[in-house]
């Protein structure tokens, strides 16, 4: 990717907590696992993701879309009556052609509702969609974006933060690292560690071969409100 032809500034947040400012794109970030998982869920054919931000919320969004699916976790575990987990591996392979899947996460899925409130675009990414990502957000730029939010979902982890960082590198601006760099964070990374550990079956180690793998860039992942639900789709390149 070439280098971008317009100045652009960037901002950080990390966590939970209340983001500041507005923004023309935030680039919200979920390595292990959200937007792994809704990445694999658009290779298998699913329509659109819509976000909860918590486990109440998405029952009432089941009540209300009884067709869709049910997918998400607490603490990494998978919710009691809910069709999935967080699990890319659970689903990779899976037809879902033309399903609603109904998303919620610890970290990813809440922070991508808030950024709603703080920027024009939102973009959701783990590094199996950081380089249309990357592609995505030049095309914004050369449109006129200037200012870009990096959001790293996971409060303690660097998973997120190195995903971010690669981003940066692909844009050919400053504090940017390479892919092995990415992905040797992402291995070391605390939330990794219980699924490289064979001692925790609770936690797939199948998983991390979807976390730790860079993608061509085919189709960015949006975020918008579409009546009213926080609703990710997937958009062609």
């Amino acid at each position: 990717m070439s280098a971008l032809s317009v100045p652009v500034t960037v901002a950080r947040h990390k966590g939970h907590g209340q983001i500041s400012g507005q923004y023309d794109v935030a680039v919200v970030i979920d390595v292990i696992r959200a937007f792994t998982f809704a990445k694999t869920a658009f290779d298998n054919g699913a329509e659109r993701i819509l976000l909860a931000e918590t486990i109440s919320d998405a029952r009432a969004l089941a009540a209300r879309h009884p067709d869709a699916l049910l997918a998400g976790e607490v603490d990494a575990l998978p919710i009691d009556g809910f069709d999935f987990g967080n699990s890319p591996a659970q689903i990779a392979g899976l037809a879902l052609d033309g399903r609603t899947i109904i998303h919620r996460t610890s970290n990813g899925t809440r922070m991508a509702i808030a950024a709603l409130d703080h920027a024009s675009h939102v973009l959701v990414t783990g590094l199996s969609n950081v380089r249309a990502s990357a592609t995505r957000f030049s095309q914004l730029a050369a449109a006129g974006a200037r200012s870009l939010l990096l959001v790293a979902t996971h409060p303690t982890g660097d998973e997120d933060v190195a995903c971010g960082d690669h981003l940066l590198a692909l844009l050919h601006l400053p504090d940017g690292v390479s892919e092995e760099e990415a992905l040797a964070r992402t291995r070391r990374a605390e939330a990794a560690q219980k699924f490289l550990d064979p001692a925790q079956p609770d936690f797939p180690s199948a998983d991390m071969e979807h976390v730790l793998s860079f993608h061509e860039p085919t189709f960015f992942m949006a975020v918008s409100l579409l009546d009213g639900i926080a609703t990710v789709r997937k958009v062609p390149l």
